[in-house]
């Protein structure tokens, strides 16, 4: 679900592109708006991880920015399904 609030903040779901623990951030595929939402490493921690593995799904606030949309919270990981785990999806 896609939800504008003055602040410009927006709660979006969608599916991590690929996240670098190294380079502490990555990038999730939003299932709502046709643009990637920036993830960095100290948002990912604040809720709980120090990283994420590709495709699994993800809830968060986002916010739009001069740079792009970037997630400032987490709300919700999913667990990778078996099915993607291996490299089958």
């Amino acid at each position: 679900m896609l939800r504008d609030t003055v602040n410009r903040y927006l709660m979006l779901s969608g599916t991590i592109n690929w996240f670098d623990p190294v380079k502490g951030f990555g990038f999730i595929v939003s299932d709502e708006i046709k643009m990637d939402i920036f993830l960095h490493t100290k948002v990912l921690r604040n809720f709980g991880q120090s990283s994420i593995a590709d495709g699994v799904e993800v809830k968060v606030i986002a916010h739009r920015s001069d740079r792009g949309t970037q997630a400032s919270e987490v709300l919700s990981v999913a667990s990778p399904s078996l099915f993607n785990t291996f490299g089958y999806g």
